[in-house]
Formats: structure tokens, sequence, C-alpha cells
């Protein structure tokens, strides 16, 4: 008993939400590259290749809150590709946002997601989105899970999936 009671003095205090930095999730637009990092333990996640938005619709700068990943999330097309003979694609693996999207501006316009042909990794191609390759994106939720970020999946009428963020997050786009 007196080693348990010992042991209870030296192990520190779980943080508490308002005391857990978080984990980041850095955008990196010079080099086209992705990381993840935990605030609150220094480690760091997997690496990942990104493609950016294009000149005409560039990835916004900033700094942004993520709440939720979606996995196998519905697509619905731009404006601009709507005219162009795109329709909306329900919630699936293979829609253009590959397996999951993590958004992150208001309104979720703005996303991390996967698909998209992993050769134009690297290059200013999408319509402001950052992509990922699929592979990559899961690997990525692997580490937040691992990390205790995900919560429990709530399945959609749509068939989409969304699993609440338990840890603050955010993206960081430079």
């Amino acid at each position: 008993m007196a080693f348990a009671a010992g042991l209870a003095l030296v192990l520190p205090a779980a943080a508490s939400a308002s005391e857990d930095p978080g984990l980041v999730i850095e955008l990196d637009r010079g080099r086209y590259t992705g990381s993840v990092r935990d605030e609150r333990s220094g480690e760091r996640g997997p690496d990942f290749s990104i493609a950016l938005g294009s000149p005409a619709r560039p990835t916004p700068d900033g700094r942004f809150p993520v709440a939720w990943v979606i996995l196998q999330p519905s697509w619905h097309p731009s404006p601009g590709a709507f005219a162009a003979g795109a329709r909306p694609e329900p919630a699936s693996l293979t829609t253009p946002m590959g397996v999951a999207k993590i958004p992150f501006t208001a309104g979720g316009s703005i996303a991390l997601h996967g698909a998209g042909d992993e050769r134009l990794l690297g290059q200013p191609v999408s319509g402001g989105c950052v992509r990922a390759g699929d592979g990559d994106l899961l690997r990525v939720l692997a580490w937040l899970d691992l990390q205790g970020a995900l919560g429990e999946p709530r399945v959609r009428a749509d068939g989409e999936i969304h699993r609440p963020l338990q840890r603050p997050t955010r993206v960081i786009v430079h």
C-alpha cells in the first residue's frame, strides 16, 4: 500500500482539456508537405506529401481549429465543376474526397482530404483544398486515434461517418 500511495505522488495529473495544448496538422505550402505533432507529448506523427489550391483558387494561409474527421465523405462539386458536368456523389471511399476529409475552414468548404491522382502531389492543382494520398491520410488518422484525439464514430443517414475530435486540434497552413 505504501508503494502505491508513493507512486501516486510522483505520477503527473492528467491534463484537462483546457490545459491540453492539443495536436497540430501543419501544411507547408513551400515544400508541399504535411506533418502532425502532439504539442503535449512532443511526439511527431507521419509526414506526407500534399497538393494545394491552384493560383486561381489558392489554399488559405492561417490557423484553423478542427472539430471533425469525416470518413467515406460524400462530394458536392463546386459551382464551376457542376457547370462542367460534375454531379454530387454519395458517401463512399471513392468520391473525389477519397477515404476521408478533415474540414478546417468555416463551413467546411476547405479541407485536407484524400483521393486524386497521387502524381499531382507537390503541385498547386486543387480548387483550394489540400490533397494527400489516401494511404497517407489513413496513417495520419491512425496516429490521431493513438493520441486519443478521435471520438466515437457517428454514422449519419447519408452514410458519412463523423468522428469528433476530443482533443484540441488545429490545422496550420503556411
